[in-house]
């Protein structure tokens, strides 16, 4: 009887340990959609353009441990809010939990996105926590982050990252890209317009600019490569400081 007891102990405590997990897809066509708006919450988020592509494509990976699912679509119904819809000229993808869960501490509760869209679309992402990637994107990207590590490449638009926390690194910008970042550290490489940094702390390397480069940091080392033009460092806080072949002015 104890053994059987314990048995069935083990497998109720497991039936809420094991991880709940769900994959969900959506999809919107891109025709009159010039801009895509993404507010994500707790998960990874990664965004291919893809030439071509005629629609919005989004595969949702739905994660959560520490609760017993008894019935994955009303769970998903009752506790997550996850749409893609078009609003005029946009389109919005939302995906975030809606509430707290009062009863139960949550070890991981995260909805991993990745979302392929056609190259031409502007991009505008407000997310909270997490990693990621954006690749192969013609329009222009604006990112506001709290915290994650950023990566993105191949970006023809400007650039605007607000970032509280996490590493970023930007690679093969066309236009302008400007960082206002709270802490991690920033490795860009291949801008070809103006490079505007504000950084509370992390160290900064900066290679191959086709405009200015203007930095304000408040403890770290910078390192500055390959400038077309001019670079203005307006606050260098501490840590090292190595400039090498710029073509314009340096003023510090």
């Amino acid at each position: 009887m104890k053994v059987k007891a314990l048995i069935l102990a083990i497998l109720l405590f497991a039936s809420f340990v094991f991880p709940y997990e769900s994959t969900k897809k959506l999809s919107l066509p891109s025709q009159g959609i010039e801009k895509l708006e993404i507010d994500c919450a707790a998960g990874f988020l990664k965004v291919y353009g893809i030439e071509g592509l005629a629609k919005i494509e989004v595969t949702a990976e739905i994660i959560v441990k520490g609760k017993k699912a008894r019935d994955e679509e009303e769970f998903v119904r009752e506790n997550i809010e996850l749409s893609l819809e078009k609003r005029g000229n946009k389109a919005v993808l939302i995906s975030r939990f809606k509430q707290s869960f009062p009863y139960i501490s949550f070890r991981t509760k995260v909805i991993n996105l990745t979302v392929n869209v056609p190259k031409n679309i502007n991009l505008r992402i407000d997310d909270s926590s997490g990693s990621m990637r954006v690749e192969d994107i013609n329009g222009q990207l604006d990112i506001e982050d709290s915290s994650g590590d950023i990566y993105i490449a191949d970006i023809k638009g400007n650039v605007d990252i607000d970032d509280s926390s996490g590493d970023i690194e930007a690679i093969a910008i066309s236009g302008y890209l400007s960082i206002d970042d709270g802490s991690g550290g920033i490795d860009v490489k291949s801008v070809g317009g103006d490079v505007s940094i504000d950084d509370g702390s992390g160290s900064i390397h900066v290679n191959n600019i086709g405009g200015n480069v203007t930095v304000s940091d408040g403890s770290g080392s910078i390192n500055i490569d390959g400038v077309e033009k001019d670079v203005i460092i307006r606050d260098d806080g501490s840590g090292g400081v190595k400039i090498r072949n710029v073509k314009g002015n340096i003023r510090k």
